[in-house]
């Protein structure tokens, strides 16, 4: 019978249900030395931080001292406390001494915590049997230190040890550990302020207690007996509240993350851009975001999201996660692409001049012209107009599905068409998390290590996501090229002799300015990290002098000179193409044959894409310097090799280039030279206002010339693109249809006689 009755009862646990529920967790992120970053409050409003370490020897023992003694060797229940506290309360007629062992504390607090009755009290003993025989010792224990209540909104050993004293529970001593044991047992009165003494003696009793089991001497009990409790609760650290947001969004599954991010470092960072705030708010700018990222190891050390507002009040915002304008961030990935394909050679000269592409009519950012740049020094000085021809010469279309397909930068998913050639100036939008990976990718692959525009691992290696983003890399000539070029770039006011200070390393980088000047941004690497910065205003209003020179590059040099172990890398890419081409050093382009200064070069590959140099002619002059034309040749001329650049580019060129040697004057004696060849219509910088007949249809212009010498055929260009050829004895017009915008027309004889004009189409709103 006894057998029967033992079996059904067993029956009956195994049958019944287990209370289920779960405290609701706080979310929160761990520094990659376990150190807590930043944390909030649960859904139900509590602090309860889930165990991320193993609980502390010490802990435990001090738990199960005070709580379940024979925690190891009952199942569940304790029937020798149970007989106790039953005599006891039934002495004492009411509930006087409680017998409740951690599996059935467990079991109350997936219980709701329900009422302590002799009928719950029974349903605990069965639950709890249950329990202990379908769970190990140390599942239990961790459930209990999850759950169990410290006090206030705090729950859990994680947030308590946080909370008290400020530290993680593996950084404790014995008296604190002791005081955690002893809160749990009654967390309504666990008040540092009204029952210290009550806490003490608790705390003091378990210490004896432990000292007498023998975990520690005399000497120390002495020690832990002298510890005061703490004064109040602390507050728990929110150094990356914007990072802790982020992984949310990432793995919503999650409630803590043990990220990459240096503890140390995102201290400092963080603390930086607190006091750059304070210099930028004086200029009514008062938003600062950074990320810097492990190149070798491609993982992220600080992320700072946001800075605090002139009061102090925390900004909620992410602007590191924030789409914005990024100005001339990818011009770059332009000359990497350009190169890469072999559309342009690294330092040929590109036209800087007055540019209309439809409706289109890019400016420089100091509304000037050069006439011609190399391609490497229109990237150094970020360029505008040189980009866009560049852009239109390789055709927006590839290069459009290489940044949005191949290397899948974030936000430009609209389309070639949506953005149009402005999107090399800006005319889309990303976040400073993807060009940072962006930047970073171009580090890694300058180092060449493998899969270099990856996603930017942030998690510790059991969280992340190993998947890879992109095989693609650019070849060593490429990204050499690239890396060399905006490493040469002019510092900042602050920054110029920077090569005169021990310590500060080379560093690649390039600024970006939005339209309207909203967003400023600077992002550079060097051999160990890769940093990122935007500044500006979350709401979007944009400040006259916030440009990514003058506000963002100077925090960018700042954090690389706080960070550990900055270096240049060690070796260069190897470019180990066989393919060795002969370059002119004026143009840039291939070595004509009337090129002089030349010099070999080696690639990857060749290609008939690549420009002839057309920029040399051989001139004639007399003795006296002055030029003559081939009619007038005599033995007594002096031949030579003229670097000649088009007189439309010449106009923009020759101010800044007082080196650039112009042809010598013509001789008068020799009748040829005497020859004249020039535009009537338009005149020079003049303005034309051409209605249009419909809503697609504008008129035309009729262009004029003259000229002396009526036996040579005159060709006609406007921006560079061929028009017609007016045979010779012609009438000199030419029938243009220009667009609203800055044209250039040119024309030439077979002579080599040119005139050019410029001039402005404008509108009935201008």
């Amino acid at each position: 019978m006894i057998a029967v009755i033992a079996g059904l009862m067993l029956l009956f646990i195994i049958l019944m249900p287990l209370p289920k529920f779960q405290p609701a967790f706080s979310h929160s992120v761990y520094a990659k030395d376990g150190s807590l970053l930043s944390a909030v409050t649960s859904s139900e409003s509590q602090w309860c931080l889930p165990l991320h370490t193993e609980l502390p020897k010490p802990l435990v023992t001090s738990i199960l001292l005070y709580e379940d003694e024979y925690f190891y060797w009952h199942l569940g229940v304790n029937p020798v406390s149970i007989v106790k506290a039953t005599l006891s309360n039934f002495k004492n007629k009411k509930i006087k001494r409680g017998a409740s062992t951690i599996p059935m504390q467990v079991m109350r607090m997936k219980n709701r915590n329900a009422s302590r009755t002799w009928i719950n009290k029974i349903k605990e003993i069965f639950w709890a049997t249950k329990y202990s025989i379908f769970n190990r010792k140390k599942t239990i224990l961790k459930e209990w230190a999850n759950m169990a209540p410290f006090g206030g909104n705090t729950i859990g050993v994680t947030a308590a040890s946080l909370r008290y004293f400020g530290r993680n529970i593996d950084q404790l001593s014995w008296a604190e550990y002791a005081l955690l044991a002893v809160l749990p047992n009654g967390p309504t009165s666990a008040n540092l302020s009204v029952n210290r003494n009550v806490l003490k003696s608790k705390r003091d009793f378990l210490l004896q207690k432990l000292f007498l089991h023998g975990h520690f001497s005399k000497d120390d009990l002495e020690v832990f007996l002298d510890e005061d409790l703490p004064l109040t609760l602390k507050s728990v650290p929110q150094m990356a509240y914007h990072f802790l947001q982020f992984c949310k969004s990432q793995s919503p599954e999650l409630f803590n993350f043990s990220s990459t991010i240096n503890s140390t470092t995102q201290v400092k960072i963080s603390e930086l851009l607190e006091n750059e705030g304070l210099y930028l708010r004086a200029e009514d700018i008062h938003n600062l975001a950074a990320v810097v990222i492990d190149i070798s190891t491609n993982e992220l050390v600080a992320y700072v999201g946001n800075i605090k507002d002139a009061s102090g009040k925390f900004s909620y915002n992410d602007l590191v996660q924030a789409p914005r304008s990024y100005g001339s961030l990818i011009k770059p990935l332009l000359y990497g692409y350009a190169l890469d394909q072999n559309y342009f050679l690294p330092s040929e000269l590109v036209a800087d001049i007055p540019t209309s592409i439809g409706d289109f009519r890019p400016e420089n950012f100091d509304k000037k012209y050069r006439g011609v740049v190399p391609f490497d020094e229109a990237l150094r000085q970020s360029l505008n107009v040189p980009a866009v021809r560049i852009l239109n010469d390789i055709g927006n279309p590839g290069f459009y599905d290489f940044i949005h397909k191949t290397l899948q930068v974030q936000g430009l998913d609209k389309g070639h068409q949506h953005y149009g050639l402005s999107i090399i100036l800006g005319g889309g939008e990303s976040t400073l998390w993807d060009l940072s990976r962006i930047y970073k990718g171009l580090a890694r692959n300058y180092g060449s290590l493998n899969y270099p525009f990856d996603d930017v691992q942030y998690l510790v290696e059991k969280q992340r996501d190993n998947l890879h983003k992109t095989n693609f890399a650019f070849s060593p000539y490429a990204i050499s090229n690239l890396t060399n070029t905006i490493t040469n770039l002019t510092r900042p006011r602050e920054e110029k002799s920077w090569e005169q200070y021990v310590g500060n390393q080379k560093i690649a980088w390039k600024t970006g300015t939005s339209f309207g000047h909203r967003d400023a941004w600077a992002l550079g690497y060097s051999g160990k990290y890769m940093v990122g910065v935007w500044v500006g205003n979350e709401t979007g209003e944009g400040r006259t002098d916030l440009t990514g020179i003058t506000k963002a590059a100077p925090v960018l040099f700042k954090i690389f000179n706080n960070l550990p172990e900055n270096k240049w890398f060690d070796l260069p890419p190897q470019i180990n193409g066989s393919q060795i081409i002969t370059v002119c050093r004026e143009s840039g382009k291939l070595a004509g044959p009337l090129c002089k200064k030349i010099e070999k070069t080696r690639l990857n590959k060749t290609t008939y894409q690549f420009k002839t140099c057309n920029y040399h002619e051989v001139i004639f002059t007399s003795t006296k310097g002055l030029l003559l034309h081939t009619d007038c040749v005599d033995d007594l001329a002096v031949k030579d090799t003229l670097f000649k650049l088009p007189e439309y580019m010449e106009y923009f060129y020759i101010p800044a280039h007082p080196e650039y040697k112009v042809k010598p004057q013509e001789d008068p004696t020799c009748q040829e030279s005497n020859n004249a060849l020039s535009i009537i219509y338009p005149n020079a910088n003049l303005k034309i206002f051409l209605p249009k007949e419909s809503e697609v249809k504008i008129n035309q212009l009729i262009a004029k010339a003259y000229t002396t010498n009526n036996q040579s055929s005159i060709f006609w260009f406007l921006d560079d693109q061929f028009l017609k050829t007016t045979p010779a004895g012609e009438n000199l017009e030419c029938l243009i249809t220009a667009s609203v915008g800055n044209h250039i027309l040119m024309i030439t004889d077979e002579k080599g006689n040119k005139d050019w004009v410029y001039f402005e189409v404008i509108d009935g709103d201008d």
